[in-house]
């Protein structure tokens, strides 16, 4: 049997998780890491590795495909690149005749993720996104679940995140919390965009019809907040409904002082499914006293990886498709759109305190008032007692098909 042959791009940052997983596969095999695609890979803990094992490092994807005797085939493009390039990189590994599995979100742009799409589709090949709750035998087992009608009709999902990040986290490279990059190209980044994205993903691609597709948003309306000195946001409240009608509740923030999450509730007519924290279950509770234990979302992180390496050899489809992915990337700029600009928390409700070094800052009482939002299904500004809470305009999502759809984007 053949070797499925992998690049892996941006050896930095997250690459390195993948990286980890290629160079110390454990059982599995079947596959040969031919190149490393890295402009500057200096962020790469395996280069050791690479001058091993002889694996090539090319500057950029171009020069691999047009250098490399390995390009010719390659069978599998690895993209844990910026936000930003996932779509220049995702069309230049799809013109070369390879697969892609891209980490997420799929793009920042729902114009950009349909360019990537219809790449897809002219290419013949498939494109994987890396949210890795969607690969994991717990979503795919409670999916098939609510599908098959096992526990009634979905009413509300809620899900509350909240993490800490410190000064560094926001200067770690030069797009972070950007709302664009240095060159003019859409960025996004946010708490919603980037480390929370798994978790308001899940909600629409757990409602899915089938194994690769996700329920569309059809509205959504945000409150957007920030205690860092950053262009874009570090707190959302995110409300969205789906064409059936089920109402999704997300909240996320970063100036925190408590770790929190992901902690979710997703209601049905028959029961409520649960998860409380990561080293427990996923549940569902039934009306009737029944238990069902799905197990643990984190369990094989790696299993996107290897799906995907299966898949570049049989043909078979991934769980996660750019389709499904794509309500995740609506979400997040009508959330974007819903607000006139980004609220700055009041300057007396900041705190700071020292983080091993590293500042960190924190808003007195928003991990309780998210936690009274969550509990009550509401947002920041329906509490009635939150002076500095101000709710966005609601976004009709059934026919956006481009960020910003108005003439004049949002301001930071």
């Amino acid at each position: 049997m053949k070797d499925v042959t992998v690049a892996m791009v941006a050896l930095g940052g997250y690459g390195n998780t993948y990286l980890a997983r290629l160079f110390g596969n454990g059982e599995h095999g079947g596959f040969r890491l031919v190149a490393g695609i890295d402009p500057d890979p200096k962020g790469c803990r395996y280069l050791d590795a690479f001058k091993e094992l002889e694996i090539p490092i090319y500057a950029d994807l171009d020069h691999f495909y047009a250098e490399s005797a390995a390009s010719a085939g390659v069978d599998l493009v690895v993209i844990a690149a910026p936000i930003s390039l996932h779509l220049p990189f995702t069309h230049t590994a799809l013109a070369h005749g390879s697969n892609v599995l891209c980490e997420k979100p799929v793009t920042a742009t729902i114009q950009d993720a349909l360019q990537m799409a219809a790449a897809e589709a002219a290419a013949g090949g498939f494109v994987g996104i890396g949210y890795q709750w969607s690969f994991s035998d717990t979503i795919q087992a409670l999916k098939a679940d609510i599908v098959a009608g096992v526990l009634g009709k979905p009413l509300r999902f809620r899900t509350k995140v909240l993490w800490p990040r410190p000064h560094s986290y926001y200067h770690r490279n030069n797009w972070a919390a950007k709302l664009k990059t240095a060159n003019g190209s859409w960025v996004l980044d946010s708490p919603v965009n980037n480390a929370t994205a798994h978790y308001l993903h899940n909600c629409f691609y757990v409602l899915g019809e089938t194994r690769e597709t996700s329920a569309r948003p059809v509205d959504v309306q945000a409150e957007l907040y920030r205690a860092n000195d950053i262009e874009n946001y570090d707190t959302a409240a995110v409300r969205c409904h789906t064409e059936d009608g089920v109402e999704i509740l997300f909240y996320a923030a970063h100036p925190v002082n408590e770790n929190i999450g992901p902690v979710l509730s997703y209601e049905f007519e028959n029961a409520v499914v649960e998860y409380e924290a990561r080293d427990t279950p996923m549940v569902a509770r039934f009306k009737d006293g029944r238990v069902k234990d799905y197990g643990s979302p984190f369990a094989n992180e790696g299993k996107k990886l290897w799906d995907a390496i299966e898949a570049s050899r049989t043909g078979a489809p991934l769980a996660c498709s750019i389709s499904a992915a794509m309500s995740h990337t609506l979400a997040v700029n009508g959330a974007q759109e819903s607000v006139e600009s980004i609220l700055d928390f009041p300057d007396d409700l900041v705190r700071r305190y020292d983080q091993n070094g590293d500042e960190l800052l924190y808003v007195e009482g928003l991990v309780e008032t998210l936690g009274r939002c969550y509990d009550q299904g509401v947002m920041p500004s329906e509490l009635g007692d939150v002076p500095w809470a101000k709710i966005g305009r609601v976004v009709d999502l059934r026919d956006y098909r481009h960020y910003p759809s108005s003439e004049a984007p949002l301001q930071s």
